[in-house]
């Protein structure tokens, strides 16, 4: 039976969010998953399963997080997805990774060096010098980079699947490997879709930029949730440096900084609370990366099932 996968359009808040990010792909939009009658309950489960990968002592390279780290380690699983050793266009080197990571306008020619650089120095990527042409060098994911990569993607079907679990997911939940090269590959084709997504986020849009910002504001938004009528202090928020990395002046600022943005307010004595436009911004987020895996895993389960059909033929 085919799935209804954007049901409650006429209920949702804002039809625009209703659109597909590619209209050739039938996949669950950001309404319908930000209208599911099951989106408040789920989202603590995202902030703690998501969240957790990009912890110091788990981010590929072990340092902070910063929203252009994580887009560069995507660009390159992804660059290497779609690598063709035969096809000099698919080559993964250095000026390609630095193509694709501009798409999100999130990290400098220079800080895209000093992120191949760490990579490679601890042991999360290898440069391979090709046969054909000894003056590039592949830059190519090891196991164990990969393995991080699984892990990420399952975090994010494993809330998927607990809003639609007649869907199910079950390759990226079982860390298929011929999955995540598929995904990735066809994720290739969606980098502007993921540009074009966070710039229409406005109000989120200024803490992409600062080191964690959006985390900080989600570890903000789980706290409210713990606890709706105890605002969080700073201090409250002292466990995310071993955690992330970042200090407490930091996490002053993130917070100050979007008390000025209407996204939090003040709340005495000296503590801080989400307001609905904060929550709202950070609702659309949750449910713009959640409707994007799913459009990605539909074209990725197309993509492994026509591979055997070009086979045979």
């Amino acid at each position: 039976m085919r799935e209804d996968l954007n049901e409650g359009q006429a209920d949702g808040p804002d039809t625009s969010l209703f659109r597909r990010f590619l209209p050739e792909i039938d996949h669950r939009t950001t309404g319908a998953v930000l209208s599911h009658p099951g989106f408040a309950r789920i989202r603590p489960a995202y902030i703690a399963a998501t969240t957790a990968h990009y912890e110091i002592a788990t981010l590929p390279g072990h340092w902070q997080s910063t929203a252009g780290r994580v887009a560069a380690l995507g660009a390159l699983v992804c660059n290497d997805a779609v690598f063709d050793p035969a096809d000099r266009a698919t080559w993964p080197t250095l000026a390609r990774f630095k193509q694709s990571v501009a798409m999100f306008g999130l990290t400098s020619p220079r800080q895209i060096d000093e992120i191949v650089a760490r990579l490679a120095g601890t042991g999360y990527l290898t440069l391979e010098r090709p046969p054909e042409d000894g003056r590039v060098r592949w830059l190519r994911p090891t196991e164990r980079l990969l393995a991080w990569d699984r892990e990420v993607l399952a975090s994010y079907y494993g809330v998927l699947r607990q809003l639609y679990p007649e869907t199910g997911y079950g390759p990226a939940l079982a860390r298929d490997p011929a999955f995540q090269r598929a995904q990735r590959a066809v994720a290739v084709t969606t980098f502007p879709v993921i540009g074009r997504f966070l710039a229409a986020n406005a109000d989120l849009l200024p803490f992409l930029s600062m080191n964690n910002g959006v985390r900080v504001l989600l570890m903000l938004c789980e706290a409210n949730t713990a606890d709706p009528m105890a605002p969080v202090r700073e201090s409250d928020l002292a466990g995310l440096k071993p955690r992330f990395g970042f200090s407490r002046s930091h996490v002053r600022n993130v917070l100050v900084a979007a008390a000025e943005q209407g996204l939090v307010a003040r709340a005495q004595p000296g503590g801080f609370s989400l307001t609905p436009r904060g929550l709202t911004a950070l609702d659309r987020f949750i449910a713009d990366t959640l409707s994007s895996h799913d459009m990605t895993y539909r074209m990725a389960v197309q993509a492994m099932e026509a591979a055997p059909l070009r086979a045979c033929g």
